[in-house]
């Protein structure tokens, strides 16, 4: 028996490794979470807090702006904006920009998301898909950096704006396998539901993504749109101070995570289908569970951007 085991070993060692790689190759591009609201949303949060906290970061921000290589696309959409409008738009524009580029030089489709399987099998492939926690870190020490070519923090502050929102929305931070997605769900992107018995069928994630719209976010007034936003995180989600940012991003990873095997997917009870000819109906309980949830996480994303980039010079 002894020396049978060692050719079954090495037998099953490429079989693990091509499973690992066809799971990467397989899964779809990342999409964009939140929609464009909600990634606007997060951005006038981040420019309030600031505005309250800290006015010379919104000034140097605004200055490191003008050295952005893509400089023309913000221009072209900012009109005849001035003053606070003009740059709370800056702001709006900076979250939504690293969607604005795919497909172009700026591109980097793995930064959107860092998914890891959260259903029981999850032992099996303990691996993440995505880079999403290394590119923050490296992001925002560029961002924070005086020294370096402003050219590249302009780059560095939208991709860090952009990748905190990414990562509030439970998807881009987990996927189900199981036996009816053997290959994951692709955070779901290969699940299909319908938010009504009438409506068309929609990926989960696009739903996921939608959640969170309140209609009429994009610039809103201050005041208008936090009303719309939950206030704050229930009490019991209140995080523990990090020592340091990357500490703080893989707390808000693991919380997402945790949102999406017990929201999102329902432990596995939630009844959804590889195909959209037969998408189940989500239960109405269901909806505004995700509404409340997609909130409450875009209100921490917001805040969260606006604490990251305090003391920003």
């Amino acid at each position: 028996m002894r020396g049978l085991a060692i050719p079954l070993m090495h037998r099953r060692r490429p079989a693990w490794r091509s499973a690992i790689v066809a799971l990467a190759l397989l899964l779809p591009q990342p999409a964009s979470a939140w929609l464009g609201e909600g990634h606007r949303a997060t951005a006038t949060l981040a420019y309030d807090l600031l505005e309250q906290r800290d006015p010379e970061a919104i000034a140097a921000i605004l200055r490191v702006m003008q050295a952005h290589p893509d400089r023309a696309r913000f221009d072209s959409q900012l009109g005849d904006l001035a003053g606070r409008d003009r740059e709370r738009r800056i702001f709006e524009l900076m979250a939504v920009w690293p969607d604005a580029v795919r497909g172009t030089a700026y591109d980097h489709p793995s930064w959107h998301q860092s998914q890891r399987i959260v259903s029981s099998v999850r032992s099996v492939i303990p691996f993440s898909f995505g880079s999403a926690q290394a590119e923050f870190a490296r992001n925002l020490a560029v961002a924070r950096d005086a020294g370096a070519p402003e050219a590249e923090r302009a780059i560095a502050l939208c991709w860090v704006m952009h990748i905190v929102g990414d990562m509030h929305q439970p998807l881009h931070a987990a996927m189900w396998m199981s036996w009816r997605f053997p290959i994951t769900d692709a955070g779901g992107q290969w699940a299909w539901v319908r938010p009504a018995p009438d409506a068309d069928p929609v990926r989960l994630h696009r739903f996921w993504d939608a959640a969170g719209r309140t209609g009429g976010i994009t610039l809103a007034p201050s005041a208008s749109l936090e009303a719309q936003l939950v206030p704050d995180p229930p009490s019991e989600e209140a995080e523990a101070i990090a020592p340091d940012p990357e500490t703080a991003f893989a707390g808000w990873v693991a919380h997402s995570r945790k949102l999406a095997f017990e929201v999102v997917y329902r432990r596995g009870a939630l009844r959804r289908s590889p195909s959209p000819r037969s998408a189940p109906v989500l239960p109405p309980d269901y909806i505004e569970q995700a509404r409340v949830v997609s909130l409450t996480q875009l209100r921490a994303a917001g805040d969260r951007i606006g604490t990251l980039l305090t003391g920003l010079r």
